[in-house]
């Protein structure tokens, strides 16, 4: 009743003629004189004075009461501020030295990724190292395309076609070796599809690796993220070339000598032919049992090249591709990008890491003398 009636009097007396330009001390006198004339028995517990000592004391109690409270959210907001402000990153005081430093974590952090020690987490949400990563596509294409590829359904008038092509007007007596190397040369041909395929499905997956790691590491700094990319692109454009030239060299040499005496083609082609031959026994038909043992040999022998092409590709993928690119990126990054005419531009901040930063440390800040209030409070 005493902070109402002290309420009600305030706002009549006091803070209307305030407002009318009269001083607080001559309107605190005119209070204390209402309550006197009027309230004389409680007077000493009316008027401002009383009212503002008593609803501090209120405040207080309440506060009080949601101090525990009070002081949790504190601290877990601290914790969030504190962590925000880790995440960015603290002001750069040199440039240079932090260009230097972040080249080699972007290099090492490549390295300990192709080599299964860290991860990446990939465009679909998929957490897997940059190692695994590539292997998977080695399995889904150049292994999985060359499983898939077989010989013809035609195979047999092929082989019939190149029988009677290779002999000439005359009727064929005896199958020439010509014949079995033009169609293997045919098959091998066919190979250079799925190889190429799997060259630049794996310059794609480095490719997306880079970018990814890229953004992990030159976060702050998107002019060095950028930079950054075009010179782990050129270099590996420059790497794939070298890929492509071996295993093109390599398949030309598979296309233009069709290695017969193979251990592997020698060993299993003596097979082939003796039941062949059991067969012309059986049957007496010498062209029949051309056609089924070249066909026999043919399927041996592109399946001994599917298997080399199997081992060769990412052993070929892996040494100039991948290796290769490990090997001469830091020093790549180092000579295009660590100059002291571009480093500035190069460390130049996202402008929005710059505000968040700021307003993360004013809230740290205000979060700081929150706690020390309460704290004297407590």
């Amino acid at each position: 009743v005493k902070i109402i009636i002290s309420s009600g009097i305030n706002a009549e007396y006091g803070q209307a003629k305030i407002d009318e330009g009269q001083p607080i001390a001559d309107s605190l006198e005119e209070e204390e004189l209402f309550f006197k004339t009027n309230y004389h028995y409680i007077a000493g517990e009316m008027g401002t004075p009383f009212l503002t000592k008593r609803l501090c004391q209120i405040l207080l109690e309440n506060v009080k009461e949601c101090l525990p409270e009070l002081i949790l959210r504190i601290t877990e907001q601290k914790v969030i501020q504190q962590n925000i402000l880790e995440s960015l990153g603290a002001k750069i005081d040199d440039p240079f030295g932090m260009l230097v430093q972040l080249l080699y974590k972007f290099c090492q952090t490549f390295d300990d990724n192709m080599e299964g020690k860290e991860t990446i987490r990939l465009h679909n949400g998929k957490e897997i190292s940059g190692g695994r990563h590539l292997f998977q596509q080695f399995e889904n294409t150049i292994c999985s395309e060359l499983d898939l590829i077989i010989l013809p359904e035609d195979i047999e008038q092929q082989i019939e076609d190149e029988i009677m092509s290779s002999s000439g007007a005359k009727p064929p007596l005896f199958t020439p070796n010509i014949t079995f190397e033009n169609l293997a040369s045919n098959q091998v041909k066919i190979y250079v599809r799925p190889v190429k395929k799997a060259i630049k499905k794996c310059c794609e997956t480095i490719t997306e690796i880079t970018m990814l790691l890229s953004k992990e590491v030159f976060r702050r700094f998107p002019n060095l993220k950028r930079e950054a990319h075009h010179v782990c692109l050129s270099l590996l454009i420059s790497k794939t070339q070298a890929v492509e030239q071996f295993l093109n060299n390599y398949l030309k040499c598979e296309i233009c000598y069709i290695n017969t005496n193979h251990k592997l083609f020698a060993k299993d082609r003596r097979r082939i032919e003796e039941e062949t031959r059991d067969e012309e026994d059986i049957d007496g038909k010498f062209e029949k049992r051309n056609i089924k043992r070249i066909k026999a040999l043919l399927d041996l022998y592109t399946s001994i090249i599917k298997n080399q092409l199997m081992d060769i590709v990412p052993k070929t993928v892996m040494s100039f591709m991948v290796y290769g690119f490990k090997e001469d990126l830091h020093k790549e990054l180092i000579q295009r990008l660590v100059d002291q005419n571009k480093v500035d531009q190069l460390m130049k901040e996202d402008m929005f890491i710059e505000e968040k930063r700021g307003k993360a440390a004013k809230m740290l800040q205000a979060l700081e003398q929150a706690d020390a209030i309460t704290c004297l409070m407590d």
